[in-house]
Formats: C-alpha cells, sequence, structure tokens
C-alpha cells in the first residue's frame, strides 16, 4: 500500500457515515466511511473492498500470472478493472482475498465471466463485487458451489449472475453482514440442483432471482431478509424455512413466487417448525401455470408450521416495492445487466414466458455461449479511471495519485468513476 493509500484507509476505519456525492480535488483528506456504493442496501451494505488500495488492471484472460484475475484477488487492498472482456477458463478453484473490490462494470466490450471452477470469498473480510458472471458447468470431479462463502464477514455481491453450480448456486454459511443484491442465481444443475443454502447471522437478499432450481430457493436458517426477489420454477421446494433445531428469524416481504412446468403442487414455503420466527408481508404466489403474472396474496397458512411474527425484525432498513413492481424491476435489470448475455437473457425470457426447466447440463440449453471482448478507455496513468473522465470531472489523467483522494462523501475519486459507469 502507498502511503497516501495508508492514510486513506485509516480516514476510513475511524469516521462516521455520510452519503453525499461529490469530486474532490488533490490532497483531501477528511472525510466519512461511506456504503459500498449508492444503492447498496442490507447486512452487506457497508462493506468497503479495496477501497484507498492499489488498482490492479486485469490485462489478460489466462488463468494465472501477472495481469490475471487470479494474481489480482490474491492479496488486498485492492481495487480489480478490466481491460479485457470474454471468458476467463479457471483450472482450479479461484478464492478472493480480503479487502477487494472486483469493478466487472469496467470490461470492455460483453463484459467478464469466470466458466470451470468454483469461486469462493471464504474466509474474506470486506469484499465488494459488482457486475461479474460465475459459470460452474459440468467440470469433471468438480461437484462444487458456484459460489461459495463460509466464515466470510462484511461483503456485498451486485449484479452478479451465477449458475450451473453442481452443489448448491451460491451458498452462504457461517457467515455474517452479507448482501446479495439484483442478481440471478439460476440453472443450477440436476441431480443436486440448488439455488444455495443460507446459514449465516445476517444475510440480506434483494431484488434478486433465483430460477430453475430444483430446492433451496434458498434454505435459510440463521437471521435472514428477503425482500423483493423473484423465484421462478423451483421443482420441490422454493423457501425452505430452517428445517433446523436452531432459531432462525426472517423478515420475507413483497417477493413474488411463480410456478414453471418443473414446479408440483403445494406452498413456496415449506419444512418449517417452531424454530423458525419469520415476519411476511405482501408476498405474492401465482400457482396457476396459465402464462400471466395474476398470483394471489401468501396467507399466515401457506407459512406453515412455523412462528409468525406481528411486526418485522429490526434488519437494516431497505427501500422496498409492492410484489408486481418489483417483479418487473428484477427481469429488466437483475444479473449482471450492463450487457446481457446469452444465458441470462434466455433466463428472463424463460420466466416472463413462464417456459423453462431444470436441467442436468448446460449443452441442453444452448452452453457457454461466447462473450466478445472490447477496447478499454485510455487509462494513462493506471489509476483506474478513463483518461476522458478525469478530464470532464477536473482531474490529472497524467496524476496516478489522484485516484485515492477520499472526497466528503466517503468515497475516492476511483470510485466515483467505478459508480458513474452503474446507473
Amino acid at each position: 500500500m502507498t502511503p497516501r493509500s495508508a492514510r486513506v484507509a485509516a480516514i476510513i476505519a475511524c469516521v462516521p457515515l455520510l452519503t453525499s456525492w461529490a469530486l474532490v480535488s488533490p490532497g483531501a483528506v477528511a472525510a466519512p466511511v461511506a456504503p459500498a456504493f449508492p444503492g447498496a442496501v442490507g447486512f452487506g451494505a457497508q462493506a468497503t473492498g479495496g477501497r484507498g488500495g492499489q488498482v490492479y488492471h486485469v490485462t489478460n484472460l489466462n488463468d494465472s500470472g501477472p495481469g490475471s484475475l487470479r494474481d489480482a484477488v490474491s492479496t488486498g487492498p485492492r481495487i480489480v478493472v478490466f481491460d479485457v472482456g470474454g471468458y476467463i477458463e479457471l483450472r482450479s478453484p479461484l478464492g478472493i482475498k480480503s479487502n477487494i473490490t472486483i469493478a466487472g462494470q469496467t470490461a470492455p466490450g460483453e463484459g467478464i465471466a469466470t466458466r470451470g471452477y468454483q469461486v469462493s470469498t471464504s474466509s474474506a473480510t470486506n469484499v465488494v463485487i459488482r457486475y461479474m458472471r460465475f459459470r460452474h458447468g459440468l467440470t469433471p470431479e468438480q461437484n462444487r458451489d458456484g459460489v461459495t462463502i463460509n466464515e466470510g464477514r462484511d461483503q456485498i455481491f451486485d449484479h452478479v449472475s451465477v449458475s450451473w453450480g453442481r452443489d448448491e448456486n451460491f451458498s452462504i454459511n457461517n457467515s455474517s453482514n452479507i448482501t446479495v443484491q439484483n442478481s440471478i442465481i439460476s440453472e443450477g444443475l440436476d441431480p443436486h440442483s440448488c439455488g444455495g443454502l443460507v446459514q449465516s447471522d445476517g444475510v440480506t437478499i434483494y431484488r434478486s432471482l433465483y430460477a430453475h432450481n430444483k430446492t433451496r430457493n434458498p434454505k435459510v436458517k440463521g437471521r435472514n431478509q428477503f425482500v423483493n426477489n423473484v423465484v421462478y420454477n423451483w421443482g420441490s421446494d422454493a423457501y425452505i424455512e430452517g428445517d433446523s433445531a436452531g432459531r432462525s428469524d426472517a423478515n420475507v416481504v413483497n417477493n413474488y413466487f411463480v410456478k414453471g412446468p418443473s414446479t408440483g403442487s403445494g406452498s413456496p414455503f415449506t419444512r418449517g417448525n417452531l424454530n423458525f420466527h419469520i415476519y411476511a408481508a405482501g408476498n405474492y404466489h401465482d400457482g396457476n401455470k396459465n402464462k400471466v403474472l395474476d398470483g394471489v396474496p401468501v396467507t399466515t397458512a401457506d407459512l406453515g408450521n412455523v412462528v409468525v411474527e406481528p411486526t418485522p425484525f429490526p434488519f437494516p432498513a431497505i427501500k422496498d416495492a409492492p410484489a408486481a413492481e418489483a417483479y418487473r424491476t428484477v427481469l429488466a435489470q437483475s444479473g449482471a445487466s450492463l450487457r446481457r448475455d446469452t444465458i441470462d437473457r434466455r433466463v428472463v425470457a424463460g420466466v416472463a414466458n413462464e417456459t423453462g426447466a431444470i436441467i442436468t447440463d448446460p449443452a441442453s440449453v444452448g452452453g457457454f455461449g461466447s462473450l466478445i471482448g472490447g477496447t478499454a478507455p485510455a487509462d494513462t496513468d493506471r489509476d483506474g479511471m478513463a483518461d476522458a473522465w478525469e478530464r470532464v470531472n477536473g482531474l490529472d489523467p497524467a496524476d496516478a495519485g489522484d485516484g485515492d483522494d477520499l472526497g466528503p462523501d466517503g468515497y475516492t475519486n476511483v470510485e466515483k468513476y467505478l459508480n458513474s459507469l452503474a446507473p
């Protein structure tokens, strides 16, 4: 870490929350801790990732070595930006270390993705990941989650797409202060085909899509905030209420559960017991499979044999919308949606048309397809900010030190640039 970065990191560690928005001139020092980015919500919203750290440019699609994603996430604090777009063919599981921001929105062309092996943020603290795709697939002898977190904390995943996990698609175990928002978790591969285990102390899942996972959409133990999501075409189970000897507390608000061709009969809430405490409001269930969104409210009886709380648990405040509005937002914006790939476009179209199926092999639905790369904008001083953006915003494209200057809103200049790329 540079002396300037060390100073910024020290400031971040000891100042309070403020969320205004402004650029700063080089040399500014006093600043608060801001959320991970504007629009970050829930238990993981305060993760700062690589704020104040080194900017690392991913310059190739290699599995390892200088300029690779694997090298980029091997130590922190770092902000990872991409000079290339396309698939990164992993040759082994990819572990992401603490104090890392991965800014997938910087990838040129059709964006960036990994394929072939699990991606893990286990044991990591302070991770921010945006606009990434993680596609596992039928890698031999790799019956693992697509994305997994075990014993992690203070992490947020925003606009990520995860598919084709062979154990779970996206699991969060023994962790705390995690948010998954605006994301797509789809097509867990049979014979397991699971959306994910969420067994942790403080997990927010917000405005996300679970589609074509047979079960665990998700399976919840611990403290869970499940707001404005869409669950489509589960097989045996959608939202599993603990099924556990330990207590769980959940706020489940304004979600839409839509049965599809693979879904059997019954409620979208299953396997609860009196250890599961739930506040549920505004949830809808469309179970008639008539290809029209015309669901009915979920009733207390639909929740099963659980403890239904009259008031919500005091979890982080989230601006929510009615379930039907959330459905439209999720279909329009979830996943790595700056430039949706063919996989996400197909999945979302299937939800809208009430088609699709639980699958065993990605080849049956067209496989990985391709991601066309492109040319990243010029960044002469390699500070993570495009030269043109620096000029417009009064910064110097030849000054490599102005990226980590911290403003009165709590964001560094490079973070302001990254946030400007994402709606």
